[in-house]
């Protein structure tokens, strides 16, 4: 009997992070959601990362929630997460790829709002860690696929695209004082998608 071939999944992500430069500042928050082809949730991943407060931006930290007793309780180790966070993303591979000797494997289809910001966060993290990411270095992102829908729908654009401010304009629910909560701005995140798909966008044809 041929082997049955897993649907598509992906795997949203967030991160929140102590500013603006991943080769300097560090992530204190990570969070994701796999989803089914029909965007059906099947796990959550979050989790609060132990860093050090000397290499953080204070205005970051304030901006992302960051409470240094809640972090003394809850924050584990950089190492174990991303460990567990690869493991993660190895139960929700659906993408083939072959390794330099040729041998067959799958990898995870990441998605995130703004994946400009935080996949290189993402693949810095683990490159300094000395860990593998199973993860396709190519992210899809909402915030790119909201352009492609105002520009080819001719739908008037709000005042940015932020995701709160998204989310606002498609009708999803997503309180301000929840922005910048990664498991919150995940949700949030897969729902903006859901709005976006439904708007069908149309296909661009080009002259040869």
């Amino acid at each position: 009997m041929a082997e049955s071939v897993m649907e598509q999944r992906f795997v949203f992500f967030d991160l929140e992070t102590g500013g603006p430069d991943p080769k300097r500042h560090p992530i204190i928050q990570l969070a994701a959601v796999a989803v089914d082809s029909r965007l059906e949730v099947l796990e959550a991943f979050e989790a609060k990362v132990r860093f050090d407060q000397r290499r953080a931006n204070s205005h970051s930290l304030r901006k992302n929630h960051y409470h240094p007793g809640v972090w003394a309780k809850e924050a584990r180790e950089p190492e174990e997460l991303a460990r567990e966070f690869a493991d993660f993303l190895r139960r929700h591979a659906t993408v083939p790829a072959l390794s330099s000797q040729g041998a067959a494997y799958k990898v995870a289809q990441l998605v995130a709002h703004n994946a400009t910001f935080d996949s290189p966060f993402l693949s810095t993290w683990y490159e300094k860690l000395d860990a593998y990411l199973p993860a396709r270095r190519l992210v899809l992102c909402t915030l790119q696929l909201a352009l492609w829908h105002f520009a080819l729908s001719g739908a008037k654009p709000p005042a940015n695209l932020q995701l709160a401010t998204l989310c606002a304009h498609f009708g999803i629910p997503f309180h301000a004082a929840a922005a910048h909560e990664a498991l919150a701005d995940v949700a949030a995140t897969v729902q903006l998608y859901r709005a976006l798909r439904q708007q069908n966008l149309p296909v661009i044809n080009v002259a040869a």
